[in-house]
This record gives structure tokens, C-alpha cells and sequence, in this order.
């Protein structure tokens, strides 16, 4: 199959009968099995240290808003933040406090934008990252312009990237339509086959966000996927933020979004049975339920790591939780005037008091020991939950 070519027949995103049949089941004995159990009270009890210790593991750098698709959905739309981007020079003098303050050592950098392959001075900044001494220097990237320069990609891993993210919503229309790529994904497909020919032991992530207007063709973006060898790819589910927020068409109902979870575990059941080579993770969302944590939708329990672990620098400098966060605590300093290391010292508390966050109907839920509020993204600017994935999917049951 090539870009643009039609997926017929495509096969719907949602779990075979019998898999559907048997899933409550499966759901249920997983609760009540008792390594289950020891395993979930072991997380709590690891979240309750991380929450009380505070280590920064992950700074996410988005290196401009700017962008050459325009997504639908997007949730960091360029038109809801056109401050200019840092300069060369201020990466740089940001990141060097960084590598003074932490050991750079235990930390990955994660360049994301926008669009990071729009900086001109992207290999350049990756170049002084790696030296600086960062654990992982990654870029996540649509791809659009590897597929044109294919010596993009040569010449960033040369400068040290490693674990780099492609994204892809389609093998066709849908491409087209959710992300207005005029090719139908051709230069997207081109880089990941070229990446993963060229360079297979890179660590190379692919992702794909499910929405109601690509739901036939996401099955066979995953197939595509396992066919170039590639190990492990996530999916995610676009959410109300940014573009989809006026754009209700975007998001999945509630029913669709339990089919196309359901799916996601039939698929990582076939993977530890052996009948597929790809591992699929559900990501970038929500605590989903006991039912459904743990495993059965990625490798264990969701908590948001967001200024716990993770510390983000938007593309004006501003230091925030995690960039998607839209809601008014996430902006804690500015990198501009304000050194990075003390403000992930001495600021940050709205993410890890998460007392805070016990109020409304997370007060009386039985699962907030293990939760814990969930992703921050799906609070409001006082703390209080909008959404709750756990209880979206139970809904939908019927």
C-alpha cells in the first residue's frame, strides 16, 4: 500500500465480537486477581514517594508553535499563543543552566512544537543538547519535512537525536482531512519507512490520534506500522483542547471512544499471546478505570507526571507543567528572566499537592487513592475535574 492509496476494504477500529463478548470478564478477573492487587499497591506507594520527592526526568521543549499542517484538532494551535519563538542563543543559555543545576545525565529533552523541523537551528540545538550531556535528545515531528529532505533526518541523528516520534493519522483521506496534508501523508510515510529502514535500532515511536473522522483507516495506519517492523507505536484520542475544543465533530462519543479502547486491548492481548509484533499503548489521556489500567491498555497505571517529573518550556519561554495543560496554574515562571532549577524548586505545588484536587466528584470516588486526579490537562484553572475518562467509559456501557 502507498500513500493515497485507498484502504479497502478497512477494517472498522473496534474489537472482534468474541473479544467484545469476553472483555467484562477479562476486566473483571484482572481486578480481583490478587497479583493485580499487590501490583496497583505498589503503585500507589510509588506515587505517593514521587509526589513527596519531586525529580525532574523530562523537560519538554516546544521549540515554536508554529507549523506546516494545519489539524484539526490540534491542542497547541499556533493562534492561541503567537509570542515569538526563543532565540538560538537563549535555548542555548537556558539549557547550559539546566546541565549546571541537574545532572543533565537523568534527563531526556523532548523537542516538540508546533513543528520543531521548521527551526532552521534545529540540528544545531540538538548538537549542543547532546553535548551538554542529556540523557536523550528526542524530536517529535509530522514528518512533512523529512519526507522532503530525507537528509534531515541524516544529519539530526549524526548531531545525536535518538527516540524520535512520528505522527500519522492516516494512510489516505484521512491523512488529508484531519491534518491538512495535501499529499495524503506521502512525505509522513516516506520519512518512517526511511527512518525505520535506515536507522532500526534508533528507538523510533510512532503515534496516531483517533478521531471519529478516521476511524476506518486507523487499523490499517497500525498494520502499516507492524509491516515497515516497526516494535511499538502508540494511539491516542483526540481531546476537547485547543482546536477540537470548538469542534465537537473532532472528539469521539463515549461509546466510540470504549470501541476503539476496546480495540486497543484486543491488540496488546495478540501481542503477549504472540499473534503481533507490534506492542500499541494508549497514551496522552485520562485515568480510564481499574478495568481498564494496569495493562490492558498500556504497560501499567496512568498518573500525570506533569511538574512532578516532567517541567515544560513553551516556545516564548514561559515554564509550565506540561504544554497541552490549558488551564491558568500551568505557567509557573519564565525562562527569559527566571532560572529554570529554582523555579522547579521552589514553585510547582499546584501539581503535587494533589489534595487540592480532592473536591467535587473526585471526593467520593473509590479509585483517587490510586488515581490521584488524574491528568492535569482535564482540570479547570481552579483545580476542579472537567473530565473524567473512567467515568466517560462507564457511561457507555449498555
Amino acid at each position: 500500500m502507498k500513500p493515497g492509496d485507498p484502504c479497502e476494504p478497512c477494517k472498522p477500529c473496534a474489537p472482534s465480537p468474541a473479544f467484545q463478548r469476553v472483555l467484562p470478564s477479562i476486566q473483571a478477573a484482572r481486578v480481583r486477581d490478587p497479583a493485580f492487587r499487590a501490583s496497583l499497591d505498589e503503585w500507589r506507594s510509588n506515587f505517593r514517594h514521587i509526589l513527596a520527592h519531586p525529580k525532574l526526568r523530562f523537560v519538554i521543549w516546544m521549540a515554536t508553535r508554529r507549523c506546516n499542517l494545519r489539524c484539526r484538532y490540534c491542542v497547541l494551535p499556533t493562534e492561541e499563543s503567537p509570542g515569538a519563538d526563543l532565540s538560538t542563543d537563549e535555548v542555548k543559555r537556558v539549557f547550559a543552566q539546566m546541565a549546571q543545576d541537574f545532572d543533565p545525565a537523568g534527563i531526556m529533552i523532548g523537542i516538540t512544537g508546533g513543528e520543531a523541523t521548521l527551526r532552521p537551528d534545529l540540528v544545531e540545538i540538538v548538537e549542543y543538547m547532546v553535548r551538554l550531556g542529556f540523557r536523550t535528545v528526542a524530536v517529535d515531528s509530522n514528518g512533512v519535512a523529512y519526507g522532503r529532505d530525507l537528509s534531515l533526518v541524516d544529519r539530526l541523528v549524526d548531531a545525536g537525536m535518538r527516540c524520535p516520534t512520528i505522527s500519522v493519522d492516516g494512510v489516505g483521506e484521512a491523512q488529508r482531512v484531519l491534518r491538512g496534508d495535501a499529499s495524503a501523508g506521502a512525505n509522513t510515510w516516506r520519512a518512517i519507512e526511511y527512518v525505520q529502514r535506515r536507522y532500526p535500532d534508533l528507538g523510533t515511536t510512532t503515534i496516531c490520534a483517533a478521531s471519529p473522522l478516521n476511524l476506518t483507516e486507523v487499523p490499517a495506519v497500525f498494520q502499516r506500522f507492524e509491516d515497515l517492523g516497526i516494535r511499538f507505536a502508540r494511539m491516542s484520542a483526540i481531546f476537547p483542547v485547543g482546536r477540537a475544543a470548538d469542534a465537537p465533530d473532532e472528539v469521539l462519543a463515549p461509546a466510540d471512544l470504549r470501541r476503539v479502547l476496546s480495540w486497543v486491548a484486543e491488540q496488546r492481548v495478540a501481542f503477549r499471546e504472540g499473534r503481533r509484533s507490534l506492542e500499541i499503548e494508549f497514551v496522552d489521556d485520562g485515568w480510564c478505570g481499574l478495568e481498564w489500567e494496569g495493562g490492558l491498555l498500556r504497560g501499567s497505571f496512568l498518573y500525570c507526571r506533569a511538574g512532578v517529573t516532567v517541567l515544560g518550556i513553551e516556545h516564548d519561554g514561559r515554564i509550565v507543567g506540561c504544554p497541552v495543560i490549558h488551564s491558568g496554574f500551568n505557567v509557573q515562571g519564565d525562562a527569559r528572566v527566571d532560572r529554570v532549577s529554582e523555579v522547579w524548586r521552589d514553585r510547582f505545588q499546584p501539581f503535587r499537592n494533589r489534595s487540592r484536587l480532592h473536591q467535587g466528584q473526585c471526593a467520593s470516588c473509590g479509585e483517587w487513592a490510586a488515581c490521584q486526579g488524574g491528568s492535569m490537562h482535564d482540570r479547570d484553572d481552579d483545580g476542579n475535574l472537567v473530565r473524567c475518562m473512567a467515568r466517560t467509559l462507564r457511561s457507555a456501557i449498555g
